[in-house]
């Protein structure tokens, strides 16, 4: 009878050490996450980043002219509110998707210029709480975009259309009130007609965030 009390003993101890260990683990998750959470209200951000591929219609003197395009970088300003995990910013921006240049050719007079873009946008962010410092997150948005063609080499139709973009990033928490996010965005635009295509970018970013 001793013996079966004292392993009853020893297994509800064990029981209590192993409850006592999940709930401790519990906690810590749950302080994480609320730890996580940044405070609401308004901020403003400012981003700076690189055209990395595009994708829009190119005149058939491109190959001819041997055409290059390079010096791709892209800047945005934006003002915005946070809602728990939530963020919703507008967006405005200017970008050169392409530096065109070629070797002139009997056939191509002017193979120099580039192509340019002003957006205004707006977007809704969650920002996926994982820890104080680190929150992956993930946002879409659209509005219209402003397409200006200064070379020969492509076919895009300028003027302003509609344009959507999804995106993904880590945001950093580097100080109070101060984040930096690297971020990858995909932009879409409805530029197509006037015998060109649909306009669309893959842009890497770093965005600097203050919330006051």
């Amino acid at each position: 009878m001793s013996a079966a009390r004292g392993e009853t003993s020893e297994i509800t101890g064990i029981s209590i050490v192993k409850t006592k260990l999940l709930m401790a683990v519990a906690a810590m998750l749950l302080a994480a996450t609320g730890a996580a959470r940044a405070e609401d209200g308004p901020y403003v951000a400012a981003s700076v980043g690189a055209f990395v591929g595009n994708d829009y219609t190119h005149a058939k003197t491109w190959k001819t002219a041997k055409g290059n395009a390079d010096k791709k970088y892209a800047s945005t300003i934006a003002a915005g509110y946070r809602l728990d995990d939530f963020r919703f910013e507008l967006e405005g921006g200017f970008g050169r998707l392409a530096d065109i240049s070629g070797t002139k050719s009997a056939t191509v007079t002017q193979p120099n210029g580039d192509l340019s873009m002003w957006t205004a946008l707006a977007g809704a962010y969650y920002d996926i709480p994982v820890t104080k410092k680190y929150q992956p997150y993930v946002g879409l948005g659209g509005g219209v975009a402003d397409l200006k063609n200064d070379s020969s080499l492509l076919v895009v139709k300028e003027g302003t259309h509609g344009a959507l973009f999804a995106e993904a990033g880590l945001n950093m928490v580097v100080w109070d009130g101060l984040t930096v996010a690297p971020g990858y965005r995909y932009l879409w635009v409805d530029a197509k007609g006037g015998g060109s295509d649909y306009v669309t970018s893959h842009i890497v970013k770093l965005t600097a965030r203050a919330s006051f």
